[in-house]
């Protein structure tokens, strides 16, 4: 097969890996967001958790009523909160990333359900609202070291609010895009012949 050939089919199979990307939008105003989301629950760090916040950490923990946590460069130190009773389509909640002076600001990742991840943004200085909505549930998201100086950075989080995804998973999930894919793939090879022709009767 011919270079020009492979280079009509590499769009193809490019829009077929990444049609099942999450769309991300990102919200500064917490009013904003809460009119986005409609449904979400808080979490307002009062002493101890509630049943409904799972939190996966190695330093962090509530103080004075909001939680206090660090990443590191190195990725040994990520924290990742989830809702214990099910996925999420949005979070948010009031960073403040300079209770020990500002660090490598904040990179947040959204896990998806079903497997995958999308990066949200990275965040700092701040101390204010940041939060995002999802067209897609994710089952957790996760905070890790920005790309600004240093080796780590030290942040609190207080209200942590979580949009409920409200539509009933599908409990026998069919893999998509694939049949999508294999048919633009397999269109596209078919063509392939009548294309050379067409390029070789013009030459």
């Amino acid at each position: 097969m011919k270079k020009w050939s492979l280079a009509l089919l590499l769009p193809v199979v490019f829009w077929s890996t990444t049609a099942s990307a999450a769309v991300v939008t990102t919200y500064s105003s917490e009013a904003a967001w809460m009119t986005a989301v409609g449904i979400f629950i808080t979490e307002p760090f009062s002493g101890v958790l509630q049943p409904s916040t799972g939190v996966v950490t190695s330093t962090g923990s509530i103080q004075a009523d909001h939680w206090h946590d660090r990443v590191t460069r190195s990725g040994g130190e990520s924290p990742s909160f989830f809702y214990q009773f099910g996925p999420l389509l949005g979070a948010g909640g009031t960073w403040d990333t300079a209770p020990a002076l500002e660090g490598q600001a904040l990179g947040i990742t959204i896990n998806l359900t079903g497997g995958g991840t999308q990066f949200v943004d990275q965040i700092g200085p701040i101390a204010g609202f940041f939060g995002w909505t999802s067209d897609a549930p994710f089952d957790s998201f996760t905070i890790q070291a920005g790309n600004h100086e240093g080796v780590a950075e030290t942040f609190d989080l207080d209200n942590l609010r979580m949009s409920l995804n409200t539509t009933p998973l599908d409990p026998t999930p069919t893999a998509t895009p694939e049949p999508a894919t294999l048919a633009l793939v397999a269109t596209a090879l078919a063509s392939v012949p009548f294309i050379r022709r067409r390029f070789s009767s013009g030459a």
